[in-house]
């Protein structure tokens, strides 16, 4: 449920006078701010920086960037994230250091459209979308010129999933199992190509054309429908190699619900480890390999960061 119009003042004034805000870059994401609603403040929103997605990108911030570091604020549900987006751009900021030229905003990819406010350069979430990415990749000199990003996949958690983590789960301190046995990836995505048609996100009427754009750009897919694009894909998938399979992948987690593929992600049994903390532990261990990351990174999250940097 969106903030209403008076929570949304209240946000907005509340993120103004945070003495993290000021003169600083300022990203706004997607995570839930109940926790604070009806008792605003700073010292309050200085909890939020701990929620999952605020923690995740702060983490994500890149080692070589050593000064004036990004300051992340969590707005509630994608709608939120953008209608403060825009209510900090047309609000009073004087009497603060708040600068509106250091405002940004990442929301993710998701299927349903989300509308932009008028005379914004994008009109909206999916023509944003094909803005920052071309054929599965992303378009920097775009990138350079956004305030508000989106992430090239369903959701930030297809960042928890991608080829190049298979390392990270390989030498993490705990174990990481995936039904019961070492995780190994490519077994994720065959069990995705699986359920995709189980998906009901892109059973939607709207919504299975919207994804079937994203991936045109993989010609071996038959997009008649949700089997066919299924079965042509598994097709594809099993004589892939290299940068095809790569291709595929990054466009699966594109389109299809990854949430509960990470959710399954576990600790030995007998590991004693609350399941919650093991996935706050994890996630943590994946935005360092992120933060590792050089400037030149072809990942999309170091992309955001390295165009981020120079308007610091």
């Amino acid at each position: 449920m969106s903030l209403s119009a008076n929570a949304l003042q209240l946000h907005c004034q509340t993120i103004i006078g945070s003495p993290r805000a000021q003169n600083k870059v300022v990203i706004l994401c997607e995570g839930n701010i109940q926790a604070v609603q009806g008792c605003a403040s700073p010292s309050s929103y200085r909890q939020l920086e701990k929620l999952p997605d605020a923690n995740f990108y702060k983490a994500c911030v890149p080692n070589w960037w050593q000064q004036k570091r990004p300051e992340f604020f969590v707005c509630g549900d994608r709608v939120d994230v953008v209608n403060t987006y825009f209510k900090l751009l047309n609000s009073d900021c004087e009497g603060s250091r708040f600068d509106k030229t250091k405002l940004f905003a990442i929301i993710d990819l998701d299927l349903p459209l989300c509308e932009f406010a008028d005379g914004h350069c994008v009109t909206n979430s999916e023509t944003l979308f094909h803005t920052l990415y071309q054929q599965g990749k992303i378009n920097r000199q775009a990138l350079a010129e956004q305030t508000i990003f989106i992430t090239g996949l369903m959701y930030k958690e297809g960042y928890f999933l991608i080829p190049d983590l298979q390392t990270v789960f390989d030498t993490y301190a705990t174990p990481v199992h995936y039904k019961n046995n070492l995780v190994n990836l490519e077994a994720i995505y065959r069990d995705m190509l699986d359920s995709l048609h189980e998906d009901r996100n892109i059973q939607q009427p709207t919504h299975f054309p919207r994804a079937c754009e994203r991936i045109a750009h993989c010609v071996d897919l038959d997009f008649t429908n949700i089997t066919t694009l299924q079965a042509s894909w598994l097709q594809a998938f099993d004589v892939a190699t290299g940068s095809s399979q790569h291709e595929l992948i990054l466009a699966l987690l594109s389109i299809h619900q990854v949430k509960r593929y990470w959710q399954a992600l576990t600790p030995p049994t007998n590991s004693g480890i609350p399941q919650e903390r093991f996935e706050e532990q994890l996630t943590l261990a994946i935005a360092k390999f992120y933060a590792k990351q050089e400037r030149d990174s072809n990942h999309h999250i170091p992309s955001f960061f390295t165009a981020l940097s120079g308007r610091a």
